[in-house]
């Protein structure tokens, strides 16, 4: 079977999961790792939300499982500590693609990404705030292999009921390409605006990414209703994309909804996805606190 064949088939599921439709390999480095991360579509959600609350930085182990359509899941294992004057979390990720055959052939292969990511933030002066992420990942398709080295970096402003930050994901270096083909990293850079109101004890956000031909818009929002649980609804731009053109099938299209609680040293959050004609995405997370 063509190197061209396998590639297509995989890097035309991952865009399809990940709501990107330009030209890029690595797609992994754009599903989403947890269930914050699904429902709010950002990455940077906890460490936004813990520099706007200011809350303590908890020690915890945290476990997260995700699954997307066509049997596609993904496994993430995270540990949460302190190095000095950095808040710092170090993450395993495993996704799984599942088996393909070719139709021509029959040839059956299997495909995954192993992805191992270390974040750093740290408080930089007053209201300034800032964050490095290092990731590398390893990603295998039948027999073809390969690897790349990829970065991002943040910086955070909060001024009393507001948060900005301003960021830029995913630049790197390919170490290893499947074939010949020049292979691109997703590259985003963008910007997001958290807002507390005045009377109702919620988060608003909006963010924005820019791809170098598109450009995506979300919207979430938090809504504390006790002191250890939460509701979390988000929305995206892309919708748009996977409408069925019947309004009754598109309303819910592109929005996500989950919920949070607490139960003793435990935390437990679950969340869902609608992508349309694509299906439904869901993700649960449980995370055990150390120092609390």
């Amino acid at each position: 079977m063509s190197t061209k064949l396998i590639t297509m088939r995989i890097f035309l599921l991952t865009i399809l999961l990940s709501l990107n439709y330009a030209n890029y390999s690595y797609n992994g480095l754009l599903l989403p790792n947890s269930t914050y991360h699904l429902v709010s579509n950002d990455s940077d959600y906890l460490i936004s939300k813990r520099i706007f609350l200011d809350s303590k930085y908890i020690q915890r182990f945290s476990s997260h499982f995700i699954t997307f359509p066509n049997s596609i899941n993904m496994g993430v294992f995270d540990f949460y500590y302190n190095i000095k004057s950095y808040k710092t979390y170090s993450s395993l990720y495993i996704i799984n693609y599942g088996d393909f055959e070719d139709s021509e052939s029959g040839y059956t292969f299997s495909s995954k990404d192993y992805i191992v990511k270390s974040s750093f933030s740290k408080d930089i002066h007053e209201n300034f705030y800032s964050s490095f992420d290092f990731k590398y990942l390893y990603s295998n398709i039948d027999t073809y292999k390969s690897s790349a080295l990829v970065s991002k970096i943040s910086l955070f402003y909060y001024n009393q009921r507001f948060l900005i930050q301003i960021f830029m994901d995913n630049y790197g270096y390919v170490i290893n390409k499947y074939t010949n083909f020049e292979e691109e990293l997703p590259n985003i850079y963008g910007y997001k605006l958290m807002f507390k109101p005045k009377y109702i004890n919620a988060i608003i956000t909006a963010k924005h990414d820019y791809f170098i031909n598109y450009n995506i818009i979300n919207f979430s929002t938090e809504l504390f209703l006790f002191n250890n649980s939460s509701i979390l609804m988000g929305f995206s731009s892309l919708s748009k994309d996977l409408y069925y053109n019947e309004f009754y099938n598109d309303f819910f299209t592109g929005v996500s909804f989950g919920i949070s609680t607490k139960y003793k040293n435990y935390l437990i959050n679950l969340g869902f996805q609608n992508l349309g004609s694509i299906g439904v995405s869901s993700a649960f997370t449980i995370s055990k606190l150390i120092n609390k």
